[in-house]
C-alpha cells in the first residue's frame, strides 16, 4: 500500500511541500459513529483511489482528512480550504517542486480520461 499519512505540519500550518512530485488527496474524515466517511462522493471514490494507489509499482500518495461536516462546513476556519484552496472533497491534487500541475474534484476521479491525463 502507497497511500501515506503526511507530515503533521501540513495539517495546521500552509503547507512546505517537498521537491519533486507529490499527490494529496483530501477526503471527508471518519465519522466516529458510522466509522465510515461523511461525504458520499469521497465513499464512492474511494475504490478507485485504492486501486491507483495500492501496490509497490503504484505512485505514492497522501491521504489527508478534512475534517468533521461541521468544520468543513466552516470554510473561513477550515485550513484545507485556505492553505490548499480545496473547495470540494474529494479532491486529489498533484504538486511538481510544490506548485501545483493538476487537480481532480469528485466524479472526475472516476473519468478515465481525466485520470490518464493527471498521471
Amino acid at each position: 500500500m502507497v497511500l501515506l499519512t503526511p507530515p503533521t505540519e501540513w495539517l495546521s500550518s500552509p503547507p512546505q511541500l517537498p521537491a519533486g512530485e507529490v499527490i494529496i488527496i483530501f477526503y471527508a474524515s471518519i465519522d466516529p459513529v458510522s466509522g465510515v466517511m461523511w461525504c458520499p462522493d469521497c465513499r464512492k471514490v474511494k475504490s478507485t483511489i485504492d486501486w491507483l494507489f495500492n501496490g509497490n509499482d503504484k505512485p505514492a500518495a497522501y491521504i489527508i482528512y478534512v475534517g468533521s461536516k461541521s468544520e468543513w462546513k466552516a470554510p473561513a476556519k477550515n485550513h484545507f480550504r485556505t492553505d490548499f484552496k480545496v473547495d470540494s472533497v474529494p479532491t486529489m491534487i498533484k504538486y511538481q517542486d510544490g506548485k501545483e500541475v493538476y487537480r481532480l474534484v469528485e466524479d472526475e476521479i472516476l473519468d478515465t480520461n481525466a485520470l490518464g491525463q493527471f498521471f
